[in-house]
């Protein structure tokens, strides 16, 4: 016969799982947000490259609060060593602080004349993880387009692509790319026009061209990426993915990708110059640049940026201040 359990026993278990309850969630308030950096710290001087990685990733989602865990992640994400926890940890500096971003760009960017192929290709890789940050690498990153390593062009071009700016730097760089001789090289090209519909009259021309590669991989990418930027994604949906806070960081890289064509976006990219994150400063900038004249509406919120506690982005609103006043003494 089953036995009934007493009220007292139902109150009993009712209490053990509501103490199991709050150990679960005081093990998950241990381990997450800023109270879990030291703990990542660990794992950044362990000896387990997946740890390592995994544990940058995660110093990058948590932001600025994981500032302590800099000089590990800048040890790593200079060394020539594994590719997976370098690139891993390059890719969360942006996020924490950007002029840690910068470093270990400053460290990489003279090693594209270096002689071995492979500190090319490294260099290449771990520029286009710091991505937009990286964006005065541009220029060496297209003279590797002209190494003589397919690997070193290839990855040069992805850099290329996570950059995105200067588009107009950028945009030569991905068409000379999209003519290169190595299919796995202009494969690499072709997927960064592929989902935002960013491209220019010369580089569609090309793309339409590629439609008939004889290697069937870069001719189904092509295609693919013609339609996209034929049907590209309205800016009235980046508008309102800035206003819903959606990602902010990707929305501001997409915008800044469209350059003029973003000014309809302008109100909303201007609002996120007082932003909490300077990475999402910093992108605001830079989009507000490459939009152009345009964005002369946003001069005074610019000025105030000046004033940023962020250098980096006190550069960037210095250069857009200074892109708008030149366009307006070119303007008749």
């Amino acid at each position: 016969m089953q036995s009934i359990l007493s009220q007292r026993q139902i109150w009993q278990n009712l209490g053990g799982l509501g103490l199991l309850t709050v150990l679960l969630g005081l093990v998950d308030w241990q381990h997450t947000g800023p109270r879990a950096v030291l703990g990542l710290i660990e794992d950044l001087h362990g000896d387990d490259v997946q740890a390592q990685a995994l544990a940058a990733m995660h110093l990058g989602h948590i932001g600025p609060a994981a500032r302590p865990a800099i000089p590990a992640l800048l040890t790593i994400a200079t060394a020539s060593s594994s590719s997976y926890p370098r690139t891993s940890a390059a890719g969360a500096l942006p996020t924490i602080d950007l002029s840690a971003a910068r470093q270990a760009m400053a460290v990489w960017l003279p090693r594209h004349q270096d002689s071995n192929p492979q500190t090319r290709r490294d260099a290449a890789a771990t520029l286009s993880a710091l991505g937009p940050v990286a964006k005065p690498a541009v220029p060496a990153l297209v003279m590797f387009l002209k190494d003589q390593g397919m690997g070193t062009r290839e990855r040069a071009t992805r850099a290329l692509g996570s950059i995105s700016l200067p588009i107009d730097a950028i945009m030569r760089g991905l068409i000379e790319a999209l003519r290169d001789p190595e299919w796995t090289v202009r494969y690499a090209a072709v997927t960064q026009f592929s989902f935002s519909g960013f491209s220019s009259p010369e580089s569609l021309a090309v793309l339409h061209d590629l439609t008939k590669d004889s290697n069937q991989t870069v001719a189904r990418s092509a295609q693919s990426a013609v339609a996209t930027a034929e049907r590209p994604m309205q800016v009235s949906v980046y508008s309102l993915m800035l206003n819903q806070g959606t990602n902010r960081t990707y929305t501001l890289h997409q915008l800044a990708k469209l350059g003029p064509h973003a000014a309809g976006a302008l109100s909303g990219i201007a609002s996120i110059l007082t932003a909490e994150q300077p990475l999402e400063r910093y992108l605001a900038a830079c989009a507000l640049e490459e939009i152009g004249l345009m964005a002369k509406v946003a001069a005074t919120a610019l000025q105030r940026t000046l004033q940023d506690t962020d250098p980096i982005v006190r550069e960037a609103a210095g250069a857009t201040l200074q892109s708008i006043e030149n366009k307006k003494s070119q303007t008749p």
